[in-house]
C-alpha cells in the first residue's frame, strides 16, 4: 500500500442537523457551529448528469479526464471551482464530450483516507460527486485539519439524494475492512498507488485520454490548459489517419 494513502480507524458519529447549521463536538473545545453551505449550487452543477462510482458523465463520452484531488486540500477546492466546474458545465453536461473520474490522492502523508472513503461510499449510491463537491465548498467553514468523521457525517446528511443510513453502513464496512485486513486494497488505495506510480506532485493533476492520445497535466493546470488538452486528444493525429 502506498505511503500516500495511510489507513485510519474511525467511528461514524451521528449528530443532529437543523437546516444548514449543525453543531459538532471538536476535541475538548466543545460544540461549535458549522454552516454547511452550497447544497443548491452543488445540485445545480451535478443534478441530471449520469454518474456511477467515480465517474461523472456518459460512459460513451469520447474523452476521459481523470482528476487527482485531495478532499482535504484548499488547493483542490479552488481547482474544483476554477477548472473542474467549468468543464462539467461545458464538456460534460452540455456536449457529452468528456467523462470525469475522481481520483483520491493525498497531498500529505495522513488524513485523506477518511474523506476519500466517505466519498466512495456515497459513490455506491451514485452520489460521489455531490458529496465531494460539498466537502470542497465547506473546507473554509470547518478548516483543513477538521475534515473528520463528524464533518463527513454532516456532509452526508445534506448530500442531495443520498440515503444516509445506507451510506453510514457502507462507510463503516469499508473502514472496518481497512482496519482489520492488512491485505485489503480499496478504491482509495488504488487511486493513491496510481498517483504514486505516476510520480504526481502534491498538487491537483489531470490526465486526459482520447482518440488522439494521452496528456498528463500537473502542477494545478489552468482551465485553458485543460481545455486545450481536451481539444487535442479528442481528434486523431494526422499521423494516425487510415
Amino acid at each position: 500500500m502506498s505511503v500516500w494513502v495511510p489507513r485510519a480507524i474511525i467511528a461514524v458519529v451521528v449528530v443532529g442537523v437543523a437546516i444548514s447549521i449543525v453543531s459538532i463536538s471538536v476535541g475538548t473545545g466543545g460544540p461549535q457551529a458549522v454552516e454547511i453551505d452550497g447544497r443548491a449550487e452543488t445540485q445545480a452543477l451535478i443534478a441530471g448528469i449520469t454518474q456511477e462510482g467515480a465517474r461523472l458523465g456518459s460512459e460513451e463520452a469520447e474523452v476521459v479526464m481523470d482528476v487527482f484531488s485531495d478532499l482535504r486540500s484548499p488547493g483542490s477546492a479552488a481547482f474544483q471551482r476554477e477548472v473542474v466546474e467549468p468543464i462539467i458545465e461545458s464538456a460534460v453536461r452540455d456536449s457529452n464530450l468528456v467523462q470525469i473520474n475522481l481520483r483520491h490522492f493525498s497531498f500529505g502523508r495522513s488524513g485523506v483516507t477518511e474523506a476519500a472513503i466517505a466519498a466512495t461510499a456515497a459513490g455506491e449510491q451514485g452520489h460521489q460527486w455531490q458529496f465531494a463537491d460539498l466537502v470542497f465548498r465547506n473546507l473554509s467553514n470547518v478548516g483543513q485539519g477538521l475534515v473528520d468523521e463528524v464533518f463527513l457525517d454532516q456532509i452526508a446528511q445534506v448530500t442531495p439524494g443520498l440515503e444516509k443510513e445506507e451510506w453510514a453502513a457502507e462507510f463503516e464496512q469499508e473502514l472496518a475492512a481497512q482496519r482489520d485486513d492488512p491485505e485489503y486494497e480499496s478504491v482509495v488505495d488504488r487511486d493513491g498507488e496510481l498517483a504514486f506510480e505516476m510520480e504526481l506532485p502534491a498538487e491537483p493533476a489531470v490526465v486526459v485520454t482520447g482518440i488522439g492520445g494521452v496528456e498528463e497535466l500537473t502542477g494545478t493546470p489552468s482551465l485553458e490548459d485543460v481545455e486545450a488538452a481536451i481539444d487535442r486528444v479528442s481528434v486523431a493525429s494526422a499521423d494516425l489517419s487510415p
